[in-house]
């Protein structure tokens, strides 16, 4: 998979989802990708790939700080809890293979949990 691969995915993905307002591109190389995902004023989801490191970032940001999030290294993956998100969670749960249409869900839950939607 490509960049431009991931970034197309990512913006397929965003139009599922009618939290989500806009999507930007913020920076892309060969192999690497970043967008965010706007939801509301100061508050977005931004997704980062490295295709060739095999990572992956999932982040829900609010007022420039992650709230939740879920990342992967090389194939293992971690999840960053709503209630800590500086914390990582290497729990069964927390381990769990995401895609980013699950991570949209989970994203949707937090942010109406805390009265954002």
């Amino acid at each position: 998979m490509t960049a431009d691969d991931v970034e197309r995915e990512v913006r397929q993905a965003a139009k599922n989802w009618a939290y989500i307002l806009d999507t930007e591109t913020i920076d892309k190389t060969d192999h690497t990708v970043k967008l965010r995902l706007h939801a509301a004023p100061d508050c977005f989801v931004q997704v980062y790939a490295n295709t060739q490191k095999q990572i992956t970032s999932y982040t829900l940001v609010l007022n420039r700080a992650r709230i939740f999030g879920r990342d992967c290294d090389g194939g293992a993956w971690h999840r960053h809890p709503a209630e800590t998100p500086d914390q990582h969670d290497f729990s069964p749960e927390g381990r769990r293979a995401v895609t980013l249409e699950e991570f949209l869900r989970e994203t949707q839950q937090v942010m109406a949990d805390r009265g954002l939607l």
